[in-house]
């Protein structure tokens, strides 16, 4: 995703330039790691026999993968935006 913003120079001339937007990955993935959590709590239930049927057991698994991912992609962005400030 990009962002474009408008803006004014020096010289009062104004132009337009593009900021990517680092942190929409990571929301993402955590947005996503949330919405898969949801999804199967909402669908665990206890069966005529006492056992606990979960049909969609495997987005637990899931759900962390795409939370660490999201925190390891914010980690990133903060990290080298941090070294590009502090090479200049």
């Amino acid at each position: 995703m990009m962002v474009m913003r408008l803006v004014k120079n020096k010289d009062g001339i104004e132009g337009e330039y593009t900021m990517k937007n680092k942190y929409v990955v990571a929301i993402s993935f955590m947005i996503l790691a949330i919405i898969s959590l949801t999804i199967h709590a909402s669908n665990s239930k206890v069966g005529a026999n006492g056992f606990l049927e979960e049909p969609f057991f495997f987005l637990v698994p899931v759900s962390y993968v795409l939370f660490f991912s999201g925190i390891g992609v914010l980690l990133f962005g903060f990290i080298t935006s941090k070294l590009k400030k502090s090479n200049r």
